[in-house]
């Protein structure tokens, strides 16, 4: 798996065919909620492939200051 931050809020992880899926995410979640601030949310924007590998592109979104209803 490889990460690449494209700018202050864009990432894509590429994923590799070898290894599970699943941990492939778990560890890309966790690069990405750590670079977040406590005011950003992470968003999975989309998936394309390139060079035969699937890439997911993430954005860092932050949240508007507000009161929350309930």
């Amino acid at each position: 798996m490889e990460i690449e931050k494209s700018d202050e809020r864009h990432y894509s992880v590429t994923i590799m065919r070898s290894l599970p899926l699943s941990d492939q995410l778990h560890e890309a979640n966790a690069v990405l909620c750590t670079e977040a601030a406590e005011d950003e949310s992470v968003f999975l924007e989309r998936s394309e492939t390139r060079n035969g590998h699937i890439v997911l592109l993430y954005r860092l979104c932050r949240r508007e200051k507000g009161v929350r209803k309930g």
